[in-house]
């Protein structure tokens, strides 16, 4: 898709109540004219445009994103010891992501979240000390699930932690939790230092009973549901015709898929 063609789409999907995009991946950065689509995305009623990033290409774009509209921004920081980083990545590269970091903060996209992905055997014993440095920094911790999926049946079962014993320790350091009931009822962990978050889908039916998300796939179809590929819905086709009503009843098609994946 052009970034013509992804603000099109769009703002078709305003339409329809859309006020936030976030653009993912993949890895955004790995896209050239990633500040025009930032650019032709951030248009009204659109009033938050957000990305994620593994954050090795953004120390040399994060002020012309934060120029071209972008507001905040997800860093992948599952580790800070340099070889566990480079395990899990398959690459030296966590002094980019570090420098990513502070260019974030220094061109003002605001909040800066960090996300680990906690893996059993791999950095679980990390999160305390990158929740310190990410309070440090005036960035908000994200603690991720690991999720099985369709194709990580496999790695799933080899890493997965329970996330519950760190939730545990951020109840009792909390002076008070609140749930986010527009993200999925997550809970967010108000302690002395900033806060941290705790993303739990997995076996969570009240993940998927709060979700108001609807997914862009790169290759232009409408995907109501993060773990699910059959009932993907194709909106380019439309777009590339000119044919905006078919691309509303391509918006309206996707929304009436929508379903709890864990249903019960």
């Amino acid at each position: 898709m052009t970034a013509d063609e992804i603000g099109e789409i769009v703002r078709v999907g305003s339409e329809f109540g859309i006020k936030k995009v976030k653009l993912t991946g993949g890895e955004p950065l790995m896209r050239d004219d990633i500040e025009e689509i930032v650019s032709a995305v951030n248009q009204p009623p659109i009033v938050d445009v957000s990305m994620t990033t593994n954050g090795t290409k953004l120390a040399g774009k994060a002020g012309e994103l934060a120029e071209a509209g972008l507001g905040r921004v997800n860093i992948s920081l599952d580790t800070l010891d340099p070889q566990v980083y480079a395990k899990i990545a398959g690459t030296p590269k966590l002094d980019r992501v570090l420098e990513g970091i502070d260019a974030a903060l220094d061109a003002g996209l605001r909040p800066v979240k960090l996300n680990i992905l906690v893996l059993r055997g791999i950095n679980d014993g990390e999160v305390e000390r990158v929740m310190k440095y990410s309070l440090a920094r005036g960035a908000i911790l994200q603690i991720l699930e690991f999720l099985r999926m369709p194709d990580t049946v496999e790695i799933y079962e080899r890493f997965h932690a329970n996330l519950e014993p760190f939730e545990r320790k951020l109840r009792e350091r909390a002076s008070d939790i609140k749930t986010r009931r527009l993200m999925q009822a997550r809970k967010k962990y108000i302690l002395p230092e900033g806060e941290v978050e705790v993303v739990r889908p997995m076996h969570n039916s009240e993940f998927c009973a709060h979700c108001t998300r609807l997914r862009l796939t790169p290759d232009g179809y409408l995907k109501p549901c993060l773990m699910r590929n059959d009932n993907l819905v194709d909106v380019l086709s439309s777009v590339r015709k000119g044919d905006l009503e078919g691309a509303r009843e391509a918006f309206t098609e996707a929304i009436a898929r929508r379903e709890p994946y864990f249903k019960g």
